[in-house]
C-alpha cells in the first residue's frame, strides 16, 4: 500500500473534506445549542455530532429537526388560522360552543382550547364501537345513505378484505353525485395507492390524494418520517367516525420481521358521533386535505350544515388535533394536564408505550399521590423494538406503584384513557414520542360521566384477559434482558 504524499492533490482533498466535515458538525452543534429542546436531547445530539464523523451530519439532517418544509409549514399555518377563525365564529353564532366554567374540568378544557384553537362542543350523541366488523358495517351503511359528501382520512387502507366494501360504497356514492374525497398517508397506505382499487376509485370519480408524499425533493426540504396517523370519516357533515381503527378488518396482521410469527387480530376502539363535534372533525380533515390536494374545494361553510341537531343533554366533546405545524405538541400538553388532574383513578390502554420523561413522571407522580394508575399494554407487539423500549420504563413505574397489565388475546390497539370514571380520552395517538411530536394525530376529550363509564367498562373487559406484571418478578430479570431493553430505549424517539 502506497501512502499519499502530503503534497498530493488527493491528500489535500481528503484534508479539505475532513475540515469541512468538522466545520459542518460544529455549525450543527451550535444550532442544537440554540434550539429550545430538552437538555437530554441536546446532550445526545452534541455527543453524536462531536464524536461521530461524517455519518452524524447525515443523521441530523434526516431526523434532527421536525421540518414540515417551509412552504408546506407556511401554507398549513395559513389554512389553520383561516379555518379555525371561521368555524369558531360559526359555532358561537349557533350557540354550540361550551364554556369551560360549566365543567368539572375547567383547567383541562381551557388548556385543550388554548393548544388546539378549538372549543369543546356540547350536544353530541356518541356510540362506542369495539368490533372492527361493526365499524365497517356502520361506515358502509352511512356512506350508502350520504347525499352531499363523504370524507375519509386514514393512515392505512387495507387493500384486501373489507376495504373493498368501503370502496364499493364510495363508488356507489360517487355515481349518484356525492362528492367523495379520500386522503390516505403516503407511506402507511402505499400498497393501496399503488393498487387497482385506488385506480378504480379515481375512475369512478372519487378524489384520492396521498398525504405527505415521499420523494427525493422532499427528502432535501423536509423530514420524511412525519406521517398522517389520523383516522377520520365524515359523512354529510352530520356523522363522523374517529378512533384507533384504520380501514382494516380483523384479518389485518403484521408479520414480525425475521421471526415468521404474526400478531393479531387488532383490537380497536372507534367513536361514531352525531352532533357539533362532527364539524370539528370535518375541520381537521379539510385542513389536511387542503395541504395536499390540488383540486378546487368549495367554501368551508358548505361542509358545515346548519341543520345539525345538538342534544342539550348529550356529551360534551373536545376535538384536539396535533402535529407538525401550528400546534405541534397539543395532545402531549393536554394529556400531561389530564394526568396531573386525576384524583382517584387513571386507566390507560395503548399498543405503543415509549413515553418521554414528562409523561413517565406524570404517571409516577399520580401513583405516588395515591391515584390508582393502571397501564394496559399488549403482551405481544408487532414491533420487537417498541416492546423492548417500552419495558425499559417498567421498573420506575412499578416502583412508584403503577399497575402494569399485559393483554394477551390479539394486539390491543385501542388508545384510551379514563380519569376518575368521569373523563374519557379516545383517539389515534399512542403514548410515545412519535405520536406526541412527529405524527398528525387526533384525540377526543369527552366530558361526560356516563360515557366515561362506558369506556371504562370496555377497559375492564380488556383487563379480564390480561396478566399483571409483578414487581418482584420484573426485578429478577436477567442482566441481558435489562441491557436489551435499555439499548432499545435509546432509539425511543424514532419509534
Amino acid at each position: 500500500m502506497t501512502l499519499l504524499a502530503p503534497e498530493s492533490p488527493a491528500a489535500w482533498l481528503l484534508t479539505a473534506l475532513a475540515l469541512l466535515d468538522v466545520a459542518i458538525r460544529l455549525i450543527l452543534a451550535l444550532r442544537v445549542l440554540m434550539r429550545p429542546i430538552p437538555v437530554p436531547e441536546t446532550l445526545a445530539w452534541l455527543l453524536l455530532l462531536l464524536i461521530l464523523p461524517i455519518g452524524s451530519t447525515a443523521i441530523y439532517l434526516l431526523i434532527g429537526e421536525i421540518r414540515l418544509g417551509s412552504r408546506r409549514a407556511a401554507r398549513s399555518a395559513s389554512i389553520a388560522r383561516d379555518a379555525e377563525s371561521r368555524t369558531v365564529a360559526l359555532w358561537r353564532h349557533r350557540h354550540q360552543d361550551w364554556e369551560a366554567r360549566d365543567s368539572a374540568w375547567p383547567s383541562i378544557a381551557n388548556l385543550c382550547t388554548a393548544v388546539s384553537a378549538l372549543p369543546p362542543l356540547r350536544g353530541n350523541r356518541l356510540e362506542l364501537l369495539s368490533n372492527s366488523a361493526a365499524v365497517l358495517d356502520r361506515l358502509v351503511a352511512d356512506i350508502d345513505a350520504a347525499t352531499r359528501h363523504v370524507h375519509l382520512l386514514y393512515f392505512i387502507w387495507m387493500v384486501a378484505g373489507r376495504g373493498d366494501d368501503v370502496a364499493r360504497a364510495l363508488t356507489r356514492a360517487a355515481q349518484r353525485g356525492v362528492d367523495c374525497r379520500v386522503l390516505v398517508d403516503a407511506v402507511g397506505s402505499r400498497p393501496f395507492l399503488r393498487s387497482p382499487l385506488a385506480q378504480s376509485l379515481r375512475a369512478a370519480g372519487v378524489q384520492v390524494v396521498a398525504s405527505l408524499p415521499v420523494n427525493p425533493l422532499r427528502l432535501l426540504l423536509a423530514r420524511i418520517d412525519l406521517r398522517n396517523h389520523r383516522k377520520i370519516a365524515v359523512i354529510d357533515g352530520a356523522i363522523a367516525y374517529t378512533g384507533s381503527q384504520n380501514l382494516t378488518d380483523d384479518t389485518f396482521k403484521v408479520r414480525r420481521k425475521g421471526l415468521g410469527s404474526q400478531v393479531g387480530p387488532w383490537l380497536d376502539a372507534t367513536l361514531r358521533i352525531r352532533g357539533p363535534a362532527v364539524h370539528a372533525l370535518e375541520l381537521v380533515f379539510l385542513r389536511d386535505w387542503l395541504l395536499d390536494a390540488d383540486t378546487p374545494t368549495p367554501p368551508l361553510d358548505s361542509f358545515l350544515p346548519d341543520d345539525l341537531q345538538a342534544d342539550p343533554d348529550a356529551s360534551v366533546v373536545h376535538v384536539v388535533p396535533s402535529g407538525p405545524g401550528p400546534h405541534p405538541d397539543a395532545i402531549h400538553q393536554a394529556i400531561l394536564q389530564t394526568l396531573y388532574s386525576a384524583r382517584e383513578e387513571i386507566i390507560l390502554t395503548t399498543p405503543y408505550f415509549v413515553p418521554d420523561e414528562a409523561t413517565k413522571h406524570a404517571l409516577r407522580a399520580a401513583a405516588m399521590r395515591g391515584v390508582a394508575v393502571t397501564l394496559l399494554l399488549p403482551r405481544n407487539n408487532d414491533s420487537i423494538l417498541v416492546s423492548r423500549a417500552s419495558k425499559s420504563h417498567y421498573a420506575a413505574l412499578l416502583n412508584a406503584g403503577v399497575r402494569i397489565l399485559h393483554h394477551h388475546p390479539g394486539l390491543l390497539h385501542a388508545k384510551t384513557i379514563t380519569i376518575d370514571r368521569r373523563l374519557a380520552l379516545l383517539g389515534s395517538a399512542n403514548l410515545d414520542t412519535r405520536s406526541f411530536y412527529l405524527n398528525f394525530e387526533t384525540t377526543l376529550w369527552i366530558y361526560d360521566d356516563e360515557f366515561a363509564s362506558v369506556v371504562r367498562f370496555m377497559q375492564t373487559g380488556y383487563m379480564a384477559h390480561a396478566d399483571a406484571v409483578e414487581p418482584h418478578e420484573w426485578a429478577a430479570r436477567s442482566a441481558m434482558q435489562r441491557f436489551l431493553d435499555n439499548a432499545a430505549q435509546l432509539v425511543g424517539p424514532l419509534l
